[in-house]
């Protein structure tokens, strides 16, 4: 039977959320309001006599292609589909003029993570999902030096995806999907974009990605985070991306580690048969 995909809508939201536990994340199902705004616009729904069998969310960047959830049925697995999906997705970045893609996986998912070897990703580096209370980041130590946030401003957006090796228009897709943007600000050096950002979802709530040049600065960028936090949110999430010592010093604070994930990319193969 062939496999047919469409891009998602907004009225999908039903098949979205019976197959947003599949990832096996433990992360809550995201509402409509997140599903509309951020996920149905970049999601492909993949169907077989016109029933749904998976969906695919990814982003293109500049550049790069973003494989956000890969999604098949349970019933139907095994059959190729996956790579059908991702065959889908390659010639669609490619005619983006995205040359690399790249997502995350469990490192102890072996299915997928021998598909994306097959595919040619290599793994890049490990991650960390850590989860707490917004009162326990009361413990952190302050930075050594005195440091503020502000606002991202979009003309800020370049250089701090060059500070942190963020593929180009990141920034402004987290924008456009409502996050809230921030960054850090040594007052004695204001243009320097270096120190640390976050992107924040404050309904899920959580921020990815969350960057600091040091384990010392996560205290002054929570703290900017913290205002925008809805109040029946006591809880907070952030990942921790190949910076173990921003792990063990959440973990001090009584942090729990949600999940770790391997960061797995490379470059968009002409031919995925």
């Amino acid at each position: 039977m062939a496999l047919a995909h469409r891009p998602a809508r907004g009225d999908d939201y039903a098949t979205f959320a019976r197959l947003f536990p599949e990832l096996d994340t433990g992360d809550p199902i995201p509402s409509p309001s997140h599903w509309v705004a951020e996920i149905a616009p970049n999601t492909w729904l993949f169907e077989q006599g016109g029933a749904a069998v998976g969906y695919l969310f990814f982003e293109r960047l500049a550049g790069v292609g973003y494989i956000r959830h890969v999604v098949v049925v349970p019933e139907h697995r095994g059959r190729g589909l996956g790579v059908a999906m991702l065959r889908a997705a390659a010639a669609d970045l490619r005619a983006a003029g995205c040359a690399t893609w790249c997502l995350n996986v469990k490192p102890g998912n072996l299915p997928a993570v021998r598909l994306y070897q097959r595919l040619g990703m290599r793994e890049a580096y490990r991650s960390t999902a850590l989860r707490f209370l917004w009162s326990q980041t009361d413990a952190l130590p302050p930075p050594p030096k005195l440091l503020t946030t502000r606002a991202i401003d979009p003309a800020d957006d370049a250089a701090i995806e060059a500070a942190f090796a963020l593929p180009s228009g990141q920034l402004a897709g987290g924008r456009a999907a409502g996050r809230v943007l921030v960054r850090l600000v040594d007052p004695a050096e204001p243009a320097a974009m270096q120190l640390g950002f976050a992107s924040f979802n404050p309904d899920f709530p959580g921020a990815f990605p969350f960057r600091v040049a040091d384990p010392d600065h996560a205290a002054a960028l929570l703290a900017g985070l913290r205002p925008h936090a809805r109040p029946d949110k006591p809880n907070m999430g952030i990942v921790a991306e190949a910076d173990p010592g921003l792990t063990a010093r959440m973990v001090t604070i009584g942090a729990t580690i949600h999940m770790e994930f391997s960061h797995f990319k490379g470059h968009v193969p002409e031919d995925l048969s």
